[in-house]
């Protein structure tokens, strides 16, 4: 790790631990005395005291992220929940964002959690506005998890959204402008060290460079490519309501252009929630969202060969330009005219390879993606006795999404060879959900009792209909299926999931001071072959409020001491396809000309993966709860791996449960009020979290690789039983010969020579722990909130490096290459040009991937009564990712080029840059 890091994380500590030692020797009277307000937090489906609470659970307010250019929920988690790892794998605008919680408990399945949005259950959060939150409640351990069955093994995120308040209309206004730049830069050959390695390589690559066809030019990629972002943002909201009705409506719009084109989020979002007393036994709750979005994508996490712009603006050298016209000699046919690759605008040809074409003319291909999305649910809350309330709910949720890509026949070289190519790839999901609970309460003196039944029926149904084509008209400039002239293609694909549920928790508090928790659901899934659809998944806790005892009531430091512990278990149904149990087959296209191909062996013997958590903690707060501290220990164990096996000549899957794997970590939260006076004040959160995973078993394959990058037709990582889920895998280098300037790898097997037997697990990806540190001080109207987030031991494999480093072809590379051997007797750790032993997956390119960020910093003031009718102005401005302290040699240590690959992380292949962000914003209350 940098020692920079490791000194400035003794500063910080430093600084903070001075500060609260100074605030737990403050004279126990100049604590101000305050009306003890008893906190309650969310949980499923209902809300339970804090002193009370028996689970792992964190909350994570508004004001934690309110002034921050964040465009998805999973943003404003990162930093601010002790175990919720958030990684914004990508700078791109709009990209997805991977929140785990208590890490990676899967290898084939989906490890995000399960949001429950105003009662609306969903996986996918993208387009939520997150101006519309007012907090969130992180369910972490199975026991607060379990009563969501199998949607829940990966932890559950109550998002609450604003809601109207009776005689007390607002209206609110607030809006922000940034500007985004590159955190960090890849230095690359200029052309004449360009021109130096070409002749090391191949000496005709210098023929071809020096023709006069290219005199005088010196493309900067970098300029071509790279811009400065923009964001903009404007949200209206206006409260209103009485006794009767209340309601909130909002209507946001946000547009987010990226620093590489053209790559941009567009964000249009209007929401009314709707409470209605209609009887006093009677009230009737709605929340609805419309939501539409626009992206449009860079194409990233890919090679140069294959469309990555980011490395093709690395590689691509720069005696080439943009355009065919730019050349000093163009080339034309008999009657004189200009040919393809040498017309008015089209791109200029690689002449070591056509199809690899610049940066430019990749940027040129059309990728954008429109979606409509409604979220909405209907309640009514019923009471039907004293203490007995029933509440029906009806949730619906639609999404429906177009995907055009097109590449024109005239600009590019892909292009001309297909006479353009594109398709339209339409998709729908809609979930629907029926809830219905019973909820009973009693208090008798010190008993205070609440009970909760109910049931769920939910229905999932799911299409893709994709249209396809090659060779359009001349002069077409978008994908039109009625103009399709060459291999014409539309595919329809329809799914249908139906799952019941049945569910109950039991919440017995005793005196204030003991509590005991019990929850099940029991859930069905017609993904399941019969005899597997069921499954019964509970959870028990209890916790222990000693400061409540005699003993310690009087304590003038100790204000809060807690005791939990608890047991659950929860399922994972994302991985198991809908119709698990039947033999399947897939036409190839709708039409006579269409082909039926195997897509599933009959898999009737799967079962859900079955998480088993056990948690205890530990709650403690000092000197008035100015001193706040949470300790949390937990072991995770995951049965029945589920893992998709190919299967006979077309490689067809087979499911089957395969293994299991365990997560356990420590987690600790600590909240401070370091300073509280007349005029300044300043609070300090603080989160750390420690886990380790490792795979215990791997029946029928035990050994599993994935990211496979084409540069070098290999693997990056290996998962097999005793190892960390995602390890890399390759050789280990020992040196560089210094006679030859070839790699030596090491003979790890011991045979005397090299071979595939030499490959050994060469880097994890997994931190050690990752934290969040966030201060918050106020001064009269001033204030400044600053977060601070990091990560240790984890490694990266920076792949990026095999087409930046490699020199084995044409392509530019970057500087670390001028350190390479040229000489006999050169002692250096950088091998000779066009060595084939330095095409390897080694860990040479492993990287610590430690890094400590000032994540954001917000300057604000506020202006008090400025107007009449206006109540507050508040005037801000932010940057984001200012600073970053690391080894690592990319972009960025956020990053993972496959998100997408459930399992796998830390890998960094062409990955879309970070940015440093900076905004102005303002906020009005009227």
């Amino acid at each position: 790790m940098n020692v920079k890091i490791s000194r400035s994380l003794g500063i910080i500590a430093a600084l903070y631990f001075t500060a609260n030692f100074n605030a737990q020797t403050t004279p126990r009277d100049t604590v101000s005395k305050e009306q003890k307000i008893e906190e309650v937090v969310v949980i499923g489906y209902g809300s339970v005291k804090k002193s009370n609470l028996t689970s792992a659970v964190s909350t994570v307010k508004s004001e934690t992220f309110d002034d921050r250019p964040i465009y998805n929920v999973g943003q404003a988690l990162q930093g601010n929940a002790a175990g919720v790892n958030v990684i914004q794998s990508s700078g791109k605008p709009g990209a997805a964002i991977d929140v785990k919680i208590r890490g990676n408990n899967s290898i084939s399945s989906s490890v995000s959690p399960l949001y429950v949005v105003d009662g609306i259950q969903t996986f996918d959060i993208n387009g939520i506005n997150p101006d519309d939150i007012t907090d969130m409640t992180i369910l972490k351990d199975a026991t607060s998890a379990a009563i969501y069955g199998i949607n829940g093994s990966s932890g559950v995120v109550i998002v609450t959204t604003k809601r109207g308040k009776a005689n007390k209309p607002q209206l609110a206004f607030n809006a922000y402008w940034g500007m985004s730049k590159t955190v960090n830069n890849i230095d690359v050959l200029n052309l004449d060290q360009y021109k130096t390695l070409m002749s090391e390589i191949d000496s005709s690559y210098l023929t071809t460079i020096n023709n006069p066809r290219y005199e005088g030019i010196n493309t900067n990629w970098r300029d071509e490519v790279f811009r400065t972002g923009f964001d903009q943002n404007y949200n209206v909201n206006y409260s209103f309501g009485n006794e009767k009705v209340r309601a909130y409506t909002a209507l946001g719009y946000q547009g987010i252009d990226g620093i590489i084109d053209p790559a941009r989020f567009e964000r249009i979002s209007a929401k009314m929630n709707l409470d209605a007393k209609i009887t006093n036994w009677l009230k009737l709750t709605g929340n609805f969202n419309y939501i539409n979005t626009t992206l449009k994508n860079t194409s990233d996490n890919l090679g140069t060969s294959r469309g990555g712009v980011i490395l093709s603006a690395l590689n691509t050298p720069s005696f080439l330009p943009v355009y065919g016209s730019q050349l000093k000699v163009r080339n034309t046919d008999a009657a004189g005219n200009f040919i393809d690759g040498y017309k008015d605008g089209q791109f200029a040809l690689n002449p070591f390879q056509s199809s690899w074409e610049n940066p430019v003319a990749y940027q040129s291909r059309k990728n954008e993606t429109q979606t409509q999305r409604f979220m909405s649910n209907l309640g009514l809350e019923v009471n039907l006795l004293k203490n007995l309330v029933w509440k029906p709910t009806v949730s619906f949720d639609l999404i429906e999404s177009t995907n055009d890509q097109f590449t024109d026949g005239y600009q590019t070289s892909y292009g001309r060879d297909k006479k353009g190519i594109g398709g339209k790839y339409l998709s729908t999901y809609q979930d629907v959900n029926i809830e219905n609970t019973l909820t009973y309460t009693i208090k008798s003196g010190v008993h205070d009792l609440a009970l909760l039944g109910g049931n769920q029926i939910h229905e999932k149904r799911n299409s893709w209909h994709n249209y396809e084509g090659n060779n359009f008209p001349a002069g077409t400039t978008f994908f039109d299926y009625n103009t399709v002239i060459d291999d014409k293609r539309e595919t329809l694909v329809k799914e249908h999931l139906r799952e019941l549920s049945f569910f109950g928790r039991a919440l017995y508090t005793y005196d204030n001071k003991y509590t005991i928790m019990g929850v099940f659901r029991y859930n069905g899934s017609s993904a399941l072959a019969p005899g597997n659809k069921w499954g019964f998944f509970p959870g028990v806790s209890a916790s222990w409020v000693v400061s409540n005892e005699e003993f310690l009531s009087e304590s003038k430091v100790i204000s809060e001491l807690k005791l939990r512990g608890g047991w659950g278990q929860t399922g994972n149904v994302s991985g198991i396809p809908s119709y698990s149990h039947f033999n399947l087959e897939r036409v190839s296209r709708v039409g006579p000309d269409g082909i039926w191909r195997g897509r599933q062996w009959d898999s009737g013997n799967l079962g859900w993966e079955l998480t088993s958590d056990t948690n205890v903690g530990l709650d403690m707060g000092f000197v008035n709860n100015r001193i706040k501290l949470s300790i949390d220990a937990y072991q995770r164990k995951t049965n029945n791996l589920l893992i998709p096996i190919p299967m006979g000549p077309a490689q067809i899957p087979f499911y089957r449960n395969v293994g299991n794997m365990e997560n356990k970590g420590l987690e600790f939260a600590l909240n401070t009020q370091n300073f509280k006076g007349e005029g300044f004040n300043w609070n300090t959160n603080f989160n750390i979290a420690f886990t380790k995973n490792k795979i215990l078993e791997l029946n029928w394959v035990p050994i599993i690789d994935k990211a496979n990058i084409e540069t070098v037709g290999a693997n990056l990582v290996r998962f097999t039983p005793g190892q960390p889920i995602s390890s890399f895998y390759g050789y280990q280098v020992d040196y560089v010969n210094p006679q030859t300037g070839d790699l030596v790898y090491k003979d790890t097997n011991g045979n005397g020579y090299f071979d595939t037997g030499d490959r050994t697990f060469i880097g994890n990806p997994n931190p050690d722990f990752s934290f969040g540190f966030s201060n918050n001080f106020s001064y009269k109207n001033w204030y400044l909130d600053v977060l601070i987030t990091g990560s240790y031991g984890g490694e990266i494999y920076n792949a990026s490096r095999f087409d930046l480093e490699m020199m084995n072809d044409f392509k530019n590379q970057s500087t670390a290459v001028l350190d390479r051997w040229t000489t006999p007797g050169q002692i250096t750790n950088t091998p000779r040009a066009y060595s084939p032993n330095s095409q390897f997956v080694s860990d040479r390119f492993v990287e610590d991937g430690s890094f400590l960020k000032i994540k954001s910093a917000t300057l604000g003031y506020n202006f008090l009564s400025p107007f009449k009718g206006v109540s507050k102005i508040n005037v801000y401005v932010t940057g984001q990712n200012l600073l970053t302290w690391t080894n690592y040699t990319g972009f960025d240590p956020e990053v993972n080029a496959f998100n997408t690959t459930p399992g796998v992380s830390g890998v960094d292949y062409g990955t879309y840059p970070q940015v440093r962000t900076f905004i102005f914003g303002l906020k009005a209350n009227f």
